[in-house]
């Protein structure tokens, strides 16, 4: 983009602007995106550069509950949660409730979406068995996109379909619908590399139906799919290709499968019966996809042995904020703003057998921290590097009651990073 103005005229144009618009015209172009950064126009906590708070989704809850701040000067409504959480991006939460509606809880703004075509009849179970992603990112464009992306289905309704037939196909048919047009369409995606296996090997290995969590990094879709493959999706040239598990994770009993980001890194993590944690990274440095192993760790034995923790103030971390070239920052954002969303407690950590342990997510700004949980009310977070636990505030007390309930647990989760731009319409 030619320049019409010097740098110096245009940085005083927009330095008159309010703080939404200008982060609007941040999603222009480079140039303006560059002038804006350069010289610190934007507050941080405009843009999905701060952890906010945990999503939780229960078992047998249809609402989403979240681990809460002391002092929230943008607390979210309890209307607004009403519903189960789907999908969370960069500020954009996927809530479903009958229908299905994109909010943003900040601003709290809210889309209904349309239903999406209908399929072909051999394909309606694949289609009504999969799973919905956001795909939003306000520092790129202000609009999002949802993408439904077809599993297969239970043995008994796959109709005349042969088990022999190649999953996933190429082209690869997936709905998705776009904030632009506010229609659905039907999006072919051309498969470089293998495909997972056949419709039989898959249905041999599927496990009792999960989560799968999506990611949306660098312009890419990667998706937690059936037998704990995963694909990574680029909109922008209709190309996907399959990712193989990350080795030995077959070797785990009852495992609970986290895809999330840290940073600029795609990371998997897996908690078993045996509360092992293990996280993984993607390394994509030659062209290849590869998960390495990065933390191999028994949870449950150095949650035991944790002294009791006293800790004034705000837990440390939050005061994280990311920028685009990779940097973090320790400065705090605005009083009237500030998301200091945990605190610490002087509990001892879970320490029993039995109890149930989720992976929360991955801090997405500090790679050594992650969120585990170990019953429905009390969250804690986990540096991997000094094996010290914090705790986090605990569950609002709206849903107390369901604490007794044995078959109550955090089922799915999602690190809210809040986002004060865009306009949902």
């Amino acid at each position: 983009m030619d320049r019409l103005l010097p740098d110096v005229v245009l940085a005083d144009v927009l330095g008159r602007l309010p703080q939404r618009s200008l982060a609007v015209s941040r999603a222009v172009c480079k140039c303006l995106r560059d002038i804006i950064d350069d010289l610190s126009l934007l507050r941080a906590d405009l843009l999905p550069l701060s952890l906010g708070k945990i999503f939780t989704n229960f078992k047998a809850m249809e609402l989403s509950e979240f681990f809460y701040p002391v002092n929230d000067p943008t607390a979210i409504s309890r209307s607004c949660l009403l519903g189960i959480i789907d999908d969370h991006c960069n500020g954009l939460v996927l809530i479903k409730y009958i229908d299905h509606f994109v909010m943003n809880p900040i601003t709290r703004q809210w889309v209904l979406l349309p239903p999406p075509p209908p399929p072909s009849t051999e394909m309606k179970d694949f289609y009504q068995n999969g799973a919905k992603y956001l795909v939003f990112d306000p520092t790129v464009a202000p609009d999002y996109e949802v993408f439904l992306i077809p599993h297969v289905p239970g043995r008994d309704t796959l109709g005349l379909l042969s088990l022999e037939l190649e999953w996933p196909p190429s082209p690869f048919i997936l709905s998705v619908y776009s904030s632009t047009s506010k229609h659905w369409e039907q999006r072919p995606f051309v498969r470089k590399g293998d495909a997972i296996g056949s419709i039989g090997h898959i249905l041999q290995s599927e496990k009792e139906r999960e989560k799968h969590y999506g990611v949306y990094l660098r312009g890419a879709l990667y998706v937690h799919c059936q037998n704990d493959y995963f694909y990574k999706i680029s909109p922008s040239n209709g190309e996907y290709q399959v990712i193989k598990p990350p080795p030995g994770i077959e070797t785990s009993n009852h495992r609970q499968v986290y895809l999330g980001k840290s940073r600029n890194e795609v990371r998997c993590a897996i908690v078993d019966c045996s509360y092992e944690l293990r996280v993984w990274i993607m390394d994509e440095s030659h062209g290849q996809y590869e998960w390495v192993l990065k933390h191999h760790i028994d949870i449950l034995h150095l949650m035991q042995r944790q002294d009791n923790l006293q800790v004034d103030g705000p837990w440390s971390s939050q005061e994280y904020y990311y920028d685009d070239a990779g940097h973090d920052h320790m400065k705090k954002a605005p009083q009237e703003y500030c998301y200091d969303y945990f605190s610490i407690h002087n509990e001892e950590g879970p320490a029993a057998e039995g109890t149930r342990l989720a992976f929360l997510g991955f801090h997405p700004f500090n790679k050594d921290v992650v969120f585990l949980t170990d019953t429905s009310e009390q969250g804690f977070a986990y540096h991997l590097e000094s094996s010290t636990v914090e705790h986090l505030e605990k569950l609002n007390p709206m849903t107390e009651s369901v604490y007794y309930n044995p078959r109550t647990f955090v089922e799915v989760s999602f690190p809210f990073t809040p986002c004060l731009t865009g306009e949902l319409s």
